[in-house]
């Protein structure tokens, strides 16, 4: 690849040297980033740049011999979804931290959820995310389960696609939430998923509410990391 430049200052290019330019820069570069922890693409403008958010996605899985899993029934017209009773229902998702992870931010649990009923006038609903963690590698144990809550006001438009989202990591970890620090790439988080309160008011009967999916939103480098295992910066 050899770019035209040149010596004179103010000299310019012919339309076909630039088009020149151009093309090799765009078939020829190799772009390299630093190996090093936290580095990689930002988003946004001079001052107000930061690291995106990517979503780790989580389809429901259901224990079949368990009498108090979450069912899937008639959602709307042919298609079906699982329904969540207060107290009883259950289902489970689990995570894996991608090689883009940024070290040492928060990560976000979020669950997809809607209500089927005409007849909702407000009220809201509380989910429930039993979480633990460990990093991969032979380096941790899983940890103990952490109750993480939380809350949402339900919409009163019928089949409303809602998201219901709170900080699932925090430095240190606590009560509530898992520990950031512990926080790596090819760690695993395991949960179990369940309405912890149902507080919808409605005109008629009350209706249990459907959850599509449960999600973590990350913050990314936008890279991939220099080694597959610990270090993995080196």
């Amino acid at each position: 690849m050899t770019i035209i430049t040149r010596s004179g200052k103010g000299s310019q290019l012919t339309h076909t040297e630039l088009d020149t330019n151009f093309t090799d820069l765009r078939d020829g570069l190799n772009a390299r980033l630093p190996k090093t922890s936290g580095t990689g693409i930002k988003i946004g403008g001079e001052g107000d740049d930061t690291f995106g958010w990517h979503d780790l996605t989580g389809p429901l899985q259901i224990d079949s011999d368990d009498a108090n899993r979450a069912l899937m029934q008639t959602y709307r017209g042919v298609l079906k979804q699982r329904q969540f009773i207060e107290a009883v229902s259950e289902a489970y998702v689990d995570f894996h931290i991608p090689h883009d992870y940024l070290p040492g931010s928060a990560i976000y649990i979020h669950a997809h959820w809607s209500h089927n009923s005409a007849l909702v006038t407000g009220g809201s609903v509380t989910w429930k995310f039993d979480a633990m963690y460990a990093k991969g590698h032979t380096q941790q144990a899983f940890s103990a389960p952490v109750p993480i809550t939380v809350a949402q006001s339900a919409n009163t438009t019928q089949y409303m696609h809602m998201i219901a989202e709170t900080a699932a990591s925090t430095p240190g970890g606590s009560a509530g939430q898992l520990d950031t620090d512990l926080m790596e790439v090819d760690g695993i988080i395991q949960c179990l998923v369940s309405l912890d309160s149902n507080d919808i008011t409605s005109s008629g009967a009350v209706p249990d509410p459907f959850v599509h999916q449960v999600d973590i939103h990350y913050q990314s480098i936008g890279a991939p990391t220099k080694q597959r295992a610990p270090d993995f910066y080196t």
